[in-house]
């Protein structure tokens, strides 16, 4: 089944008993296939003081129409900025590069090159 960001926003909302997900608050990727990834580019300006206190990631595999959830608090991704792949560091649209891997041994581990493995499977919601 083919998702988009403001369906599974949507779709996940419904389960919340408060819906908080927006489409300011939340990024949403699909499931690559070939490299058995999820891809986030998270800008930097989420992590500034005056946003929210959590960046929602919605991971949807069509395969099993699965969408989870991960609430990741944007402190943790300030304290740990140094260990992401951060691109165009600096500049106004910089981002923090993910790639949540959904193979067994290494899931919800971000496997880009230039980062150090953090593992982002606590932040995931029930």
């Amino acid at each position: 089944m083919k998702l988009d960001k403001p369906t599974a926003i949507a779709r996940r909302n419904e389960a919340l008993t408060r819906p908080v997900l927006n489409r300011d608050n939340t990024l949403f990727a699909i499931l690559d296939p070939k490299r058995n990834l999820w891809w986030f580019e998270v800008p930097v300006a989420l992590l500034r003081k005056g946003q929210p206190d959590w960046v929602n990631l919605l991971l949807h595999t069509p395969q099993t129409d699965e969408l989870q959830h991960l609430k990741v608090p944007t402190n943790f991704l300030r304290a740990h900025q140094e260990q992401m792949e951060v691109r165009n560091p600096g500049k106004r649209r910089s981002t923090i590069s993910l790639a949540l891997s959904a193979d067994r041994d290494s899931r919800l581990r971000d496997t880009r090159p230039g980062g150090e493995q953090l593992d982002f499977s606590t932040f995931v919601q029930a």
